[in-house]
């Protein structure tokens, strides 16, 4: 697996595995919330003389009351303009990141203080960043570091000389984060430059409704920056996909249960921070869906290579045991594609997927992964992806093996599982893990069948994968 490091205008990636046995990670939990909201201090809070609510303080404390959240990030616009249109003033960031500061709750809750850069005016656009100290602002005598209203190259660079900080894409439009005011020039448009890419961890999959007063977690936007979020990835960008709110008045958490779902190891802020800067996040119409997307030791958000077809894990979980009426799989290729990402697979009424590309095999290039799911009412989830590129050699010889056929049985099993493969010169590859991802059996055979004792494992589904040479099969194991 390749870990991304976002600093300072470039991206690294360190060789953390290099085809090193397959092995459980860290385990991850699920938190859901929402980081693109705004308070009294900008143009939020609308409704201040109904609710008595003004402020970042008393925000917090109304989302805490929130069903199925567990963090709010406020993203105050970061310049004045006219009173309310949106009206936030350097003296106001202190008392945002003070009142963040006192209402946050590692374990409980997290509260955050965050910045939208930015107008939304042609070519221009609004981006949320966070984990930044200073209010950043081009208005004289309104911000603490200076970068110039349209002057988004700055703004990436800015952003990747501190430590920890991220920028996230608001409703972005194809014209939108220009050099020069021009569509030409766009983020999307423009040449792929690897300091923007180091800056930028995502953008959401849908935003709003930003003006609703509803409280009854039911008024959803129906719009969808999908679209731009393939082309994004097309382009060469790593970013993942959330969900946003927008919220101005005071609804937090209640206007829709929609939800940005970040997977880290407990809830804290340092967790948060590091979970968006790697991509273990995706974005969620529905308020408590836990997806895990895994390959082999990597999971969503991870940027990985290898020298075989890559094997993919889906398990969709709602704790409301809602049933995934499907699931898709989307591929393309990373960096300068013109081609647009293609359905790979698809499965129908099913919480779980496993499948293999063994079509996309070309030598050194990086392919996109991404998941697509829709549940039986309508609600849809879409993943961040795995990035992963293929650093095989393969030669004419391997282009016409024979096809790999294997006989597993009985399936589902109990004491033993008795596994046979058609092909005889190829060592056998098994390799038996839970659907979160955990390896519980490896074994490697230089016979063709071999009987696996399966009577140390707990009943319950598990993924099985067999591997000989360049060829990979993978599928569903029941163990009673």
């Amino acid at each position: 697996m390749y870990k991304q490091l976002r600093n300072i205008g470039c991206v690294v990636f360190i060789n953390l595995i290099s085809q090193a046995p397959l092995k459980a990670q860290t385990p991850l939990n699920f938190y859901f919330g929402n980081i693109h909201a705004h308070t009294g201090f900008s143009d939020g809070n609308k409704d201040a003389a109904l609710t008595g609510v003004n402020d970042a303080a008393g925000s917090y404390a109304y989302a805490k009351n929130s069903q199925n959240f567990n963090f709010l990030g406020i993203s105050e616009h970061n310049h004045f303009t006219n009173t309310n249109n949106p009206g936030f003033t350097v003296n106001e960031w202190p008392l945002l990141v003070n009142q963040s500061n006192a209402a946050n709750q590692d374990g409980t809750f997290l509260c955050m203080p965050g910045m939208e850069y930015g107008v939304s005016s042609n070519f221009n656009g609004h981006v949320l960043i966070y984990n930044y100290p200073q209010l950043i602002g081009w208005e004289p005598n309104n911000y603490q570091v200076f970068n110039g209203k349209s002057d988004y190259d700055a703004l990436w660079r800015k952003v990747n000389l501190q430590p920890g900080a991220f920028a996230y894409l608001a409703h972005p439009s194809f014209s939108d984060y220009t050099l020069n005011g021009s569509s030409s020039t766009s983020l999307l448009n423009g040449a792929y430059v690897s300091a923007y890419d180091s800056a930028i961890v995502g953008m959401p999959f849908r935003s709003g409704l930003a003006f609703s007063t509803d409280t009854t977690y039911s008024d959803y936007s129906l719009g969808s920056y999908l679209d731009y979020y393939k082309r994004i990835l097309c382009k060469g960008y790593h970013l993942g996909i959330g969900y946003d709110h927008d919220n101005h008045y005071l609804t937090f958490g209640r206007s829709n249960a929609g939800r940005l779902v970040v997977m880290m190891p407990t809830l804290t802020r340092a967790n948060f921070y590091a979970a968006m800067r790697n991509m273990k996040f995706y974005g969620s119409d529905d308020w408590n869906a836990k997806i895990t997307f895994s390959m082999g030791s990597a999971n969503m958000g991870d940027i990985t290579s290898g020298t075989i077809a890559p094997s993919f894990n889906v398990v969709h979980n709602d704790m409301d045991g809602e049933q995934a009426d499907s699931i898709i799989v989307w591929t393309g290729v990373s960096g300068g594609s013109a081609i647009l990402p293609t359905r790979l697979g698809f499965v129908k009424g099913s919480n779980t997927y496993a499948f293999t590309d063994n079509a996309n095999l070309i030598n050194g290039q990086e392919r996109f992964y991404f998941l697509e799911i829709k549940q039986a009412d309508g609600q849809v989830i879409i993943s961040s992806p795995i990035w992963y590129t293929f650093n095989g050699i393969i030669s004419v010889n391997e282009w016409q093996l024979t096809p790999l056929k294997t006989s597993v049985f009985p399936n589902p099993a109990k004491h033993i599982l008795n596994i046979s493969s058609n092909i005889t010169d190829k060592p056998l590859e098994i390799s038996i893990q839970t659907t979160d991802g955990k390896i519980m059996k490896q074994l490697k055979s230089n016979e063709s069948t071999l009987s696996l004792p399966t009577h140390d494992l707990k009943m319950g589904l598990y993924i099985l994968t067999i591997r000989q040479g360049s060829q990979t099969q993978t599928q569903k194991l029941v163990i009673e």
